[in-house]
């Protein structure tokens, strides 16, 4: 966890600091050059920062993104103004949603991230296997990102070259590109062979998303009652 220590409200007492002497991975040390107390956040490792609590006067400030450290870090020790951190970082945010835009809502996926990007999501996942000598391929492409981008954060939309990737189209039984396979909790919930234009392509995620509804509400209804015999009201 990227972390500094705020020299306005830390009193530098190194030797009596909580932290200090907590911390099994001797990350908190001093700086004989500049008397400051700084974090080696590398050594921290996965540590949750029970560190934070203890702090006098809340010396430490941290931020998990690495991006906006650095602008909080010079903030805090008086390199960079409030304002000019705040307009830095709205020029890093600005630049990372154009690259974002740039790469594009659909991402592509291999042998050794399948299992981890599609059967284990946690949203729903179309997969679109395709290969770039494909015409109809080609000429679904632009309808499959444009759906990528308006169901962003509801389901996940992955393209699989079948040229690279001759295992996973040997795996899902892929005689005919483009071929779509609609996955939900590891299992195809539904499959379509052939281009579809946006229309078709918008029903059938509709539908996609009903099934997993159905699925869902079938689930629930099954579910075993957790009600202990003999509470119930009723004459004895």
């Amino acid at each position: 966890m990227p972390a500094v220590i705020d020299p306005n409200v830390c009193d530098r007492n190194f030797a009596a600091c909580f932290p200090a002497r907590r911390c099994p991975q001797q990350a908190f040390s001093l700086d004989a050059a500049t008397g400051q107390v700084v974090i080696d956040s590398t050594l921290c490792g996965t540590c949750p920062g029970p560190c934070l609590n203890f702090c006098d006067r809340y010396a430490i400030r941290y931020t998990p993104d690495p991006d906006e450290f650095e602008i909080l870090k010079a903030k805090t020790l008086g390199e960079m103004t409030e304002e000019e951190a705040a307009q830095v970082l709205a020029q890093r945010k600005k630049e990372q949603a154009a690259a974002a835009a740039e790469q594009g809502a659909v991402q592509a996926v291999k042998t050794d991230t399948f299992d981890s990007q599609v059967l284990q999501s946690a949203l729903p996942v179309v997969v679109d296997f395709w290969a770039p000598w494909c015409g109809p391929c080609r000429m679904m492409a632009p309808v499959f990102e444009r759906l990528a981008q308006q169901y962003r954060d509801l389901v996940r939309f992955v393209k699989v070259n079948v040229d690279e990737e001759p295992s996973l189209a040997m795996r899902y039984r892929v005689q005919g590109i483009p071929t779509l396979l609609f996955f939900w909790r590891g299992e195809v919930v539904a499959s379509h062979v052939g281009a579809l234009p946006e229309a078709q392509l918008q029903t059938a995620i509709y539908q996609f998303l009903a099934a997993i509804r159905a699925k869902e509400a079938a689930a629930t209804q099954e579910a075993p009652s957790t009600a202990v015999p003999g509470t119930g009201t009723g004459a004895g």
